[in-house]
């Protein structure tokens, strides 16, 4: 992390009196609250939307606990940066905690010398999982850097950035003024807007993510098929796997695909050569 870097919050609590206290102490160490929320399933939705640097929650919430939320949250393919806040001092709450591979357990009542323990340990880790993320190499490892802009609790605009591993990324589409990355986890395909430009993110992607007109850029690894497109002749039709929209190809960018298809097709061959020794 960089030096005076705020980190961002998501504060899960169902008891009023100590989500305000967490708050306090979370706006005293400099930390952003992007949101609240009292149940399990809003953490697990909020953590989607927003993806903060850190989880800060309750263990009993409405619906579900923190502790599943989180558990949900992991086995959507996410690795949030968790802290576990509770007054259940039963050892196999404790157990929980770390299966989730939370941080830190903080008891109740919460001090602030014991959220600036816990947040110390926090950035250590953010620190150290930064380092050891590639922001380039094989194709399957590029991270891509974007930003985004969201509020905190007062109101307020913050620019951040965030990364997400470019073999994950099927499309980036531009409706308006808004840029979206669609992007699967495995298991769904989850939508992150981003206030990066179009021509920010196609120089910060290989030429697998290639443009196929002047508002989307495509992952080739994602294309089912390319069929003639019934309403303008000359442009074509892209199926992708997992998602039921389909993308225009433009005859201006048919020469990208073909780029993007031949560079997938030596990639492959690479490996399968691998495979055979």
């Amino acid at each position: 992390m960089n030096q005076g870097e705020q980190l961002t919050a998501l504060i899960a609590e169902d008891d009023f009196a100590q989500k305000q206290l967490l708050i306090r102490f979370a706006e005293e160490h400099h930390l952003i609250v992007v949101d609240t929320v009292s149940s399990g399933n809003k953490l697990v939705d909020k953590y989607i939307e927003l993806q903060p640097d850190l989880i800060l929650t309750d263990i009993n919430l409405d619906d579900i606990s923190g502790l599943k939320a989180c558990r949900l949250i992991k086995a959507k393919g996410y690795d949030p940066c968790i802290i576990v806040v509770t007054a259940l001092t039963d050892m196999k709450y404790a157990e929980e905690s770390f299966e989730i591979d939370s941080l830190s357990l903080m008891l109740k009542p919460v001090t602030s010398e014991r959220f600036k323990k816990s947040l110390e340990k926090a950035k250590k880790h953010l620190t150290q999982k930064r380092k050891q993320s590639p922001a380039a190499g094989s194709n399957d490892e590029r991270l891509i850097r974007f930003k985004q802009k969201i509020c905190d609790l007062d109101g307020r605009n913050i620019q951040r950035e965030l990364y997400v591993k470019e073999e994950k990324i099927v499309y980036i589409s531009k409706d308006s003024k808004q840029i979206s990355i669609k992007w699967t986890d495995s298991h769904s395909v989850q939508t992150i807007h981003t206030s990066s430009t179009l021509k920010e993110l196609n120089a910060a992607t290989s030429p697998l993510l290639f443009q196929c007109n002047k508002s989307q850029l495509v992952n080739v690894r994602y294309i089912q098929k390319i069929c003639a497109d019934l309403i303008t002749p000359g442009n074509y039709e892209i199926l992708l796997y997992g998602v039921p929209e389909s993308l225009t190809l433009s005859r201006s960018c048919f020469a990208h695909f073909e780029r993007a298809r031949k560079l997938m097709a030596e990639e492959k061959g690479v490996q399968d050569a691998v495979l055979r020794q």
